[in-house]
């Protein structure tokens, strides 16, 4: 038996060096979570340790023993403080003891090793000591001193410390746990049960203390608990503390449904007792809705609809795989966060947005649309959908997205913004828009934007501005056309009178001429009267082409004389409109000459072409330049009292209205378009005469 044992020791020894080392290493490996530097340490003691009785064993002399035996100590006093801090840092969410703190448990261990090796002086840690053979060892025979029990029974507390901090995880923790646990109590209680079995000479073996050795088992099952447990990758303390103080709701279960921990939140959820924890969920079940999200076999978020009593309550329910350290699934997590007030304030929230007649947006501050209500869709044509791909410069109709951008910058600076602009429809059409911008400081920032349609408001407006405008031309244009009415009427009269008269020819054709253009000019002053409201000339069935064609005849001279060329399409068997031909006379004459203007300016000459032809229920005039055309901004204006293009001087800015006046009176519509290669456009469309008993 002695052969055996010296053989297992010295085994047994070895072993425990290469265990020690092995499991310092792997504790390097997770220095950075917590209890790994107190593992570290706890190795390292070990091997020295180990390192010491081992070399002690081999040697033949007290003073080399006692040497060897010293070296032991150095380790055996580091084994209990590192062993103790470990279970500390292990089971708490924190290392509560660090820095300075380390250095009072550890006072009693550096004394005794002083007191080792300066034992000889005061024999304070045994006395009488004295070779002496045990078996097939040589052992040192001595009797032990009073600090050697201060020294053991300080080294006992911080054992039994450390095991008590981990044997209250078998009735604390959870059942995931439950294996480090166990593998832990079993680490410390080999080499405590083994120490006082040496101490104490419980067994009749050779007197060679095995406590190394035993330290070097329960790194065995250190390293299995970093092997199977996870030890070191998880604080089950902490992780305990945080579930049982959630407000959230924390379930686990494995692949056959069954329960194996739910905090105590998750159990109030669903009114479930403690006694359901361990056992298989039947069906129908409170836990049902989660089961049957679990079935689904993949993890994700969804929402849950809870009743309590007569009121529901939602809750976010989070799905999580369980994996073992073979990545195979064990079970599923299952987290329940109450999101009843969110919803509760996102109804409220939706409520007021999409009861409010005004459009509503919710932005980033790139421009991207997040949330649109129901009254914008309406406004502009697109489904929700639609919209919430879109951002702000696909809607803005006026403004370029680099104008936007700047929009956006200056929100930054104020928090708020409130503007006209235009947005357009999904069918092409602008819409007139109030926009109020409110700036909110969160996720990145946000914008809340609320549209108000303007159009109708804006036309409205436009239309008191043009009318009280008309009323002051109107004025305007009575007094002046009174005023002219009587040096025309003298000169019609007269040059009438001189016509009567025996004059040399070439004198009578130039009064000729003279009469004709006061007539002319009378007329005129009759269609200022007529646009200013004074009075009203009869209509009469009138052919569109004549009208044309006369009004092109007092230009004939004109255009020859500045190369101007005219082309003519018009529409043969046109029906004839109900009008005031000496007004559409009047109409086409300030169209024609205003081109005339505009292409003399442009390169002194140029082609005019005027086409009629039959549009349904209307007849369509289009009066064509090669001029110089008319600028998209100035396109809105031209139609307006007093606008001109032309130079100072050249015009008065009435044309173009007395047109859109005499055409509107007509019960007609005129506008105009820049052509695709150059010059202008002016569209006239009138309605065609219907006479009784007609039915074209």
């Amino acid at each position: 038996m002695n052969e055996a044992f010296y053989i297992f020791y010295q085994i047994a020894m070895a072993l425990s060096l290469l265990a020690s080392s092995f499991v310092a290493v792997l504790a390097w490996q997770r220095r950075k979570v917590p209890g790994a530097t107190a593992m570290i340490a706890l190795a390292l003691a070990t091997f020295i340790w180990t390192l010491g009785f081992f070399l002690e064993s081999h040697s033949t002399t007290l003073e080399q023993q006692l040497f060897f035996n010293n070296i032991g100590y150095i380790g055996s006093m580091s084994v209990p403080v590192a062993l103790f801090l470990f279970a500390l840092h292990y089971t708490t969410d924190t290392n509560r003891i660090t820095g300075w703190k380390v250095s009072l448990f550890c006072v009693i261990p550096l004394l005794t090793v002083v007191l080792v090796w300066t034992n000889n002086s005061h024999h304070l840690m045994w006395y009488d000591e004295h070779l002496a053979e045990s078996g097939l060892f040589i052992v040192t025979i001595k009797t032990y001193g009073s600090f050697f029990w201060i020294t053991l029974v300080y080294n006992y507390m911080l054992i039994l410390g450390a095991s008590i901090m981990l044997i209250r995880r078998l009735f604390i923790g959870t059942r995931l746990f439950t294996g480090q646990a166990i593998s832990l109590i079993i680490a410390v209680a080999l080499p405590l049960l083994w120490n006082a079995i040496y101490v104490f000479d419980l067994l009749s073996l050779p007197r060679k203390d095995l406590t190394p050795v035993m330290f070097a088992i329960s790194g065995l099952f250190i390293i299995l608990g970093l092997m199977r447990f996870q030890l070191l990758a998880a604080v089950p303390f902490a992780r305990k503390f945080l579930i049982q103080y959630l407000h959230d709701g924390i379930l686990a279960f494995d692949m056959h449904n069954r329960l194996l921990e739910a905090n105590p939140a998750a159990l109030s959820i669903f009114k479930l007792d403690k006694n359901t924890v361990g056992g298989k969920i039947a069906h129908p079940s409170p836990l049902s809705p989660v089961l049957k999200q679990i079935s689904s076999g993949k993890p994700e978020s969804c929402e849950l609809v809870l009743k309590a009593s007569a009121e529901e309550r939602y809750y976010n329910l989070e799905t999580v795989i369980m994996h073992d350290k073979l990545s195979r699934q064990v079970g599923w997590l299952a987290i329940l966060h109450n999101i009843t007030e969110r919803k509760r304030q996102e109804l409220e929230y939706r409520t007021i947005v999409q009861t409010t007649a005004d459009g509503f947006w919710l932005t980033d501050m790139q421009g991207r649309i997040l949330d649109i209500n129901n009254a914008y869709c309406q406004m502009v044509g697109y489904s929700p959908d639609e919209l919430l791909q879109m951002s702000i410069s696909d809607i803005e109709a006026v403004e370029s997205p680099e104008v936007v951008s700047t929009h956006i910058e200056t929100l930054k600076k104020d928090g708020k913004g409130h503007f006209e602009t235009r947005h357009r429809h999904k069918n092409g059409t602008l819409i007139d828009v109030e926009v109020s911008v409110n700036l909110l400081d969160f996720a990145g920032g946000r914008m809340i934007v609320f549209v108000r349609d303007v159009t109708q408001r804006n036309k409205m407006r436009e239309r008191l501005i043009a009318q009280d405008r008309l009323a002051s031309i109107g004025q305007l244009t009575a007094g002046a056309a009174h005023e002219l009415n009587n040096p025309l009427t003298s000169l019609i009269g007269y040059s009438g009178l001189l016509r009567e008269r025996d004059l040399p020819a070439d004198i009578k054709d130039d009064i000729i001429i003279i009469n004709n253009e006061a007539k002319r000019a009378a007329r005129i002053v009759n269609n200022l009267l007529t646009f200013a409201g004074k009075h009203r000339e009869g209509k009469s069935p009138t052919d569109i082409n004549d009208v044309i064609s006369m009004t092109l005849a007092l230009r004939t001279g004109e255009q020859k004389l500045n190369n101007i060329k005219t082309i003519t399409h018009l529409a043969a068997d046109l029906p004839e409109l109900l009008a005031n031909s000496f007004q559409l006379q009047q109409v086409f004459l300030n169209i024609v000459i205003n081109a005339e203007y505009f292409m003399l300016k442009a390169h002194n000459k140029g082609t005019l072409t005027i086409v009629t032809e039959r549009g349904g229920d209307f007849i369509r005039i289009k009066i064509m330049d090669d001029g110089s055309g008319i600028t998209k901004k100035n396109l809105n204006y031209i139609f307006n009292p007093f606008f001109t293009t032309k130079d100072v001087g050249e015009g008065t800015g009435l044309g173009l209205s007395i047109c859109h006046g005499i055409i509107t009176e007509h019960g007609g519509r005129i506008w105009a378009e820049n052509n695709a290669d150059e010059g202008v456009s002016f569209i006239i469309e009138l309605p065609v005469y219907i006479s009784p008993g007609n039915n074209l």
